[in-house]
């Protein structure tokens, strides 16, 4: 080999060291700033969901037909889903229930708990509920017997319509006989 070919080489070499050294540079850089950001990124997240809840999501939309034809609709600002446990919890959450007649009720509260297995559903704070027939009853807690297609509650409940205002302490109401039964210290005022 020609000492200029040797050169050539020599320099051909450095060149091809020097840009492969740059470019594994980069290469190193770029992977440091990827593993950065997505560290910071993800923490937020994995620091607000807690172990145990396998889906959580914002501004849910659920629509379900049961067995007996009782439509369920559910509209709440978030849920959070435990499968284990046959568990889904709602913040401000709007239930609306249509019966095989095409009758509506409407259930509104700050929290609900439903056991997805039994379609078993609790109500707490404001709770309030209103029929298409415009009957509004509000309370503390309201809950949901899926077996026995019940509304009850043991806390205090006020119910009126156009024609009268009745308080009592404790309520159930039949989906399939459309009765209502107020408990204890009922107070009625026809107008």
């Amino acid at each position: 080999m020609t000492l200029l070919k040797k050169i050539g080489l020599m320099k051909f070499n450095k060149r091809a060291a020097v840009i492969t050294a740059m470019v594994i540079t980069v290469v190193l850089i770029a992977v440091a700033v990827i593993i950065e950001s997505r560290d910071s990124s993800e923490s937020p997240l994995l620091k607000s969901m807690s172990d145990n809840v396998d889906l959580q999501v914002k501004n849910i939309n659920y629509t379900d037909v049961g067995d007996s034809g009782l439509k369920w609709e559910i509209k709440a600002d978030s849920a959070k889903y435990l499968k284990s446990e046959n568990l889904a919890f709602f913040d401000q959450v709007r239930v609306k229930l249509v019966m095989e007649d095409g009758r509506a009720i409407i259930m509104t509260g700050d929290k609900a708990k439903l056991r997805t297995d039994t379609r078993d559903i609790e109500i707490s704070g404001n709770v309030k509920i209103i029929s298409d027939k415009g009957d509004c009853l509000t309370t503390d807690v309201l809950k949901y017997s899926g077996a026995e297609r019940r509304i009850y509650t043991e806390a205090a409940v006020k119910m009126e319509n156009l024609r009268m205002q009745v308080r009592g302490v404790g309520m159930s109401i039949s989906l399939e006989d459309k009765d209502v039964s107020l408990l204890s210290r009922v107070k009625a005022h026809i107008k």
